[in-house]
C-alpha cells in the first residue's frame, strides 16, 4: 500500500470511497436519510481545502485523510478494505504530519472509529448533541477527541 498526496485525477475514486464509507458511518448513527453524495455535499469545498493524502493499493484508491492545522478533519476507508490495516496506516501517517494538540470529530456511536483513535492516544474531550438540519431534525451526538 502506498500513501501519497491527493491529485485532481483521484477525485472520482475519492468520491466512491467517501460515499461508501459515509453511508456506513451514518448507519452507525441511524441517520442514513441524511446521506448526500460527496459531489453534492455542502462540505465538499471544505474537504478539498484540506491537505489530502490517499492510500492506494495496486493503483486503486482505498482510503484517504484530510488534514488541517491541528486537526484530523477526514479519515475514510473503503468498507471493502477495512480491517486490512489501511486506517492504521493512514492515521499513523496523519499523526506524523500534524503538530499537537490534534483534534477530530466523530459520531459518538461510531465505536469502531473511536477505538482506532483511542489506540493512538485520542481522548473524548467534549460531546455535543444537536439536530442535523431543519430539513432533517434528527438528533445526533458527536464527540470531539483530542491528542495532546
Amino acid at each position: 500500500m502506498l500513501i501519497r498526496k491527493y491529485e485532481n485525477s483521484d477525485f472520482d475514486q475519492l468520491c466512491h470511497v467517501m460515499d461508501r464509507a459515509r453511508m456506513q458511518e451514518l448507519k452507525t448513527a441511524n441517520m442514513e436519510q441524511v446521506f448526500i453524495q460527496l459531489r453534492d455535499a455542502p462540505y465538499l469545498g471544505y474537504l478539498l481545502k484540506c491537505k489530502m493524502y490517499v492510500a492506494t493499493k495496486e493503483e486503486k484508491l482505498v482510503g484517504f485523510v484530510g488534514l488541517r492545522p491541528h486537526e484530523l478533519s477526514f479519515l475514510y476507508v473503503d468498507p471493502t478494505f477495512q480491517k486490512h490495516g489501511v486506517g492504521n496506516k493512514l492515521i499513523a501517517f496523519a499523526l506524523d504530519q500534524l503538530v499537537r494538540p490534534i483534534k477530530l470529530d466523530v459520531f459518538t456511536d461510531n465505536f469502531v472509529a473511536k477505538a482506532l483513535y483511542e489506540k493512538y492516544g485520542f481522548k473524548v474531550v467534549k460531546t455535543v448533541v444537536e439536530k442535523w438540519s431543519d430539513e432533517y431534525p434528527i438528533e445526533f451526538a458527536q464527540d470531539t477527541m483530542e491528542m495532546k
